[in-house]
């Protein structure tokens, strides 16, 4: 699949800290990039390097297939909002720096796409908005020269339930129906795991893993099954294409994704008493820690 973001040992220092440390990161197009770590893992500064807001003391990075930023987009931190301007002017004065024409039905069709279409016409100031009105003007923002690529620096953050679930949607949406590859840097990992596609972990400045979300979520599943007898060597030869691990003397953990009904046959036909059956689904805070060697 053709890459949105490559990135070829990026490191960036300040003094002796090392902020960056020498990622190698890709991004496909139609990914969603969930990048996740612990303050001080280097997220924002690898934002930051990016979208040439700072330069790398070494590495360097690849645009689609170039180094141009034409394609990309970005609310880093906080949206770049005029607070004395209407929407509409915002996205004007937008279309102006990026010399775009057409710019009425722009900001018509964007306000549409971001849900703010009531605001046209609007005189109300940036600065009445709420944070969440102000997220989404952001956003409107990034959109209005139909980029492929889109950054956010913590989308979700200061929002109530109302403006997460929002913005997470019209993320999805965007995605899904206009085919735009966003990068999400969050700390809210409950609402990273209902969007991303894909995760790359850092720590430290370094990136320690990159995953398929189909692929932790498989990983991270598990089951817990309890024999009415203990486990003999007779239990464990049916267990043996399973990755398990007994925990007592009639229960076992079989790690990974399996097929319960099949699991089951074989215990019934093979006449071997289960007392219960408990599916386990650990989420991406778990597999983070695990990944870390945090503990909880």
């Amino acid at each position: 699949m053709a890459y949105v973001l490559k990135t070829h040992d990026l490191t960036k220092r300040f003094g002796d800290t090392i902020a960056v440390n020498a990622v190698n990161m890709t991004i496909e197009r139609g990914d969603i990039y969930g990048c996740v770590g612990e303050n001080g893992a280097g997220k924002s500064t690898l934002i930051r390097l990016i979208t040439g807001i700072a330069k790398p003391t070494s590495g360097s990075f690849e645009l689609n297939k170039s180094d141009r930023l034409g394609a990309m987009a970005a609310v880093v931190e906080s949206p770049g909002l005029h607070l004395s301007l209407s929407a509409e002017a915002n996205l004007a004065y937008q279309c102006r720096l990026l010399g775009l024409d057409g710019a009425k039905e722009r900001i018509k069709r964007t306000l549409e796409t971001v849900g703010l279409d009531y605001l046209i016409g609007s005189k109300k100031t940036a600065k009445n908005f709420s944070l969440g009105m102000k997220q989404r003007l952001g956003l409107a923002m990034a959109l209005i020269g139909d980029p492929e690529f889109i950054v956010l620096d913590e989308p979700m953050n200061g929002l109530d339930p109302m403006g997460i679930v929002q913005i997470r949607e019209l993320i999805k949406s965007l995605n899904e129906e206009k085919g735009i590859t966003f990068f999400i840097s969050s700390h809210i990992l409950s609402e990273l795991d209902k969007v991303a596609t894909k995760y790359g972990f850092l720590s430290h400045g370094k990136l320690l893993r990159e995953v398929d979300a189909a692929e932790l979520h498989s990983s991270q599943e598990a089951i817990k099954i309890t024999f009415l007898n203990p486990i003999d060597a007779g239990i464990k030869a049916l267990l043996a294409d399973y990755d398990f691990e007994v925990l007592q003397d009639k229960t076992v953990l079989i790690k990974g994704h399996s097929d319960i009904n099949k699991l089951m046959k074989a215990f019934i036909e093979a006449n071997v008493g289960v007392g219960s059956v408990e599916v386990l689904n650990k989420g991406i805070e778990d597999y983070y820690l695990e990944i870390i060697g945090g503990k909880k």
